[in-house]
């Protein structure tokens, strides 16, 4: 039950939806114009939902409802970019700030009205034919307001540490702000570990990720 609160809670995306309003022409005007009018209109409204819906997921300063409460997205960075480190490619596509007042039974369990935190979205390969590890799910945030956080392990879709040859595994993490607005946190820092062989010697780099949070 909680992993479905959970999920209601933290997922954002909408779907892109298209306007149920037609345009009327005055009687008496030719098909001509009619047709004209209505293909300027289509173009329009197409043209307008792909301004707000984009591709089709939740944009900054929307607010999501659900039986968890209400969310407000406050920053959102898409593609932050490809890190590697030995046989590891990691891959961010997104990092967003996030505002949310609890209702219901995430409430109860959260002992909070109110939750801040920013979502890290994380997809991992191994290139090695050999069984590594590595741990993007204990990766450290800084925040631009002095915060140090670890992903909180409950809310986070953790991405087991052990790589047993040439697979892939992608997760998010979860890190709840302590004493910051979602919204005032322009900047993060994110460090992860190095991979480390099964002798627990390290083969790469650890990696760090400067992103800035558009708002």
């Amino acid at each position: 039950m909680l992993g479905i609160l959970f999920t209601a809670m933290l997922v954002f995306v909408l779907a892109a939806c298209g306007s149920d309003n037609t345009s009327k022409e005055d009687e008496g005007k030719s098909s001509e114009e009619d047709t004209t009018a209505n293909t300027e209109s289509t173009e329009k409204e197409a043209e307008s939902a792909e301004e707000a819906s984009d591709d089709g997921e939740t944009a900054v300063g929307e607010t999501v409802s659900n039986e968890g409460g209400d969310h407000l997205l406050v920053s959102r960075t898409d593609d932050v970019g490809t890190f590697e480190s030995g046989p590891i490619k990691m891959d961010i596509s997104k990092v967003n700030g996030v505002s949310s007042k609890l209702k219901g039974e995430l409430a109860t369990y959260m002992d909070a009205d109110e939750l801040e935190y920013i979502q890290v979205d994380i997809q991992v390969e191994s290139s090695s034919e050999d069984n590594i590890s590595f741990y993007p799910s204990q990766a450290t945030l800084v925040t631009d307001t002095g915060e140090q956080l670890e992903p909180d392990m409950m809310m986070s879709e953790h991405i087991d540490g052990e790589f047993l040859g040439k697979v892939k595994k992608e997760g998010i993490n979860y890190y709840i702000l302590q004493n910051s607005k979602a919204s005032d946190v322009k900047h993060v820092k994110l460090v992860f570990s190095s991979p480390t062989d099964s002798n627990f010697e390290p083969i790469g780099e650890d990696i760090t990720v400067e992103v800035d949070l558009e708002q």
